[in-house]
């Protein structure tokens, strides 16, 4: 099956090179390479183009895409998946990298087990070294897996490290809302994964790069806190509107008080959240956290409360 890697780029000549080669040298050879460079002012670009030259063979599997202004990560991730024409889509980010047999790895199991998402193990790299690997989540309970996941902060909701059948995005319509840009992997992971079966393996098939102090993960802002707000209401919006029978009522709720709990825990006004985030809690208990969390008793009550009604949840689904 044909696989399209999609990385967008944007001020990573330190690390780029490393992540091209890991791309370059998969051992999968039906690929596709969609570069989107988001206006990066320093010299990433370049960099590419001189690794590209080192691989001959790859070169025609390569584009790359220039976007006219920054778009920031979300549009440009949006453009990326518009222009990919492999079955199979994985994302990367340009300052991390992968083992030669990641794709490979994760297309059998696709094909051995008829999913629409494969993930795999992970690694975290320090200047220290590898981390010990971060397996999958181990259930193959898609439903289940999702719930955790609307849950937030249970299974990881990366986009990273996961291969996906391409249909998923265009028989549903589903893609990254531009100005989304932290919190993103939230806001489609979630959406996609309403449509999907999904399986794993235990392989280390990615690299994760905790080296570039600049890039979103390593900031936290109140830009970043209104990017995490919108993505909520895209998920909020999303499962209002197709979850008719309200399977996911519950996780979706938990998720949506964690959003107030980081409202109150970076001081950003609720009037203000809520015009970003319309949530309305339903039921008494949680319209209970919610006003918990507005200010009705001290942050440590309400967090403990809240944790204890999302770790009863999660045990006993």
């Amino acid at each position: 099956m044909k696989v399209s890697v999609l990385v967008p780029v944007y001020g990573v000549e330190k690390y780029i090179e490393r992540c091209a080669v890991s791309l370059f040298e998969q051992t999968h050879r039906d690929m596709e390479y969609v570069f989107v460079n988001d206006c990066t002012p320093d010299r990433s670009i370049s960099i590419l183009r001189s690794v590209i030259e080192r691989y001959p063979d790859r070169a025609p599997q390569v584009r790359i895409i220039d976007n006219e202004v920054n778009r920031g990560v979300g549009a440009t991730r949006a453009v990326a998946i518009a222009a990919a024409t492999g079955e199979c889509i994985m994302h990367a980010d340009s300052d991390d990298y992968m083992p030669p047999r990641a794709v490979e790895l994760l297309c059998a199991e696709m094909e051995r087990s008829g999913a629409d998402v494969v993930d795999g193990a992970w690694q975290r790299f320090t200047s220290a070294g590898l981390s010990e690997p971060v397996l999958p989540c181990q259930s193959r309970d898609t439903r289940r897996y999702l719930s955790l996941m609307l849950c937030q902060n249970i299974v990881s909701n990366r986009m990273w490290g996961r291969l996906f059948r391409r249909s998923l995005y265009t028989d549903h319509g589903i893609t990254l809302v531009p100005g989304v840009d932290y919190s993103e992997d939230y806001s489609i992971m979630t959406r996609l994964m309403f449509y999907a079966k999904r399986s794993f393996i235990n392989d280390v098939v990615y690299y994760y790069s905790d080296e570039n102090t600049a890039s979103y993960t390593h900031t936290r802002s109140e830009r970043h806190l209104r990017s995490y707000l919108k993505a909520n209401r895209i998920v909020l919006d999303f499962f209002t509107e197709n979850d008719s029978r309200r399977v996911y009522a519950v996780p979706l709720q938990l998720g949506m008080i964690n959003a107030l709990r980081c409202v109150r825990t970076d001081g950003y006004s609720f009037d203000e959240a809520y015009g970003l985030l319309p949530y309305r809690p339903s039921g008494p208990l949680f319209k209970m956290l919610a006003a918990m969390f507005r200010g009705c008793c001290t942050f440590s009550i309400a967090n403990f409360a809240y944790l204890t009604a999302r770790k009863i949840y999660s045990r006993f689904f």
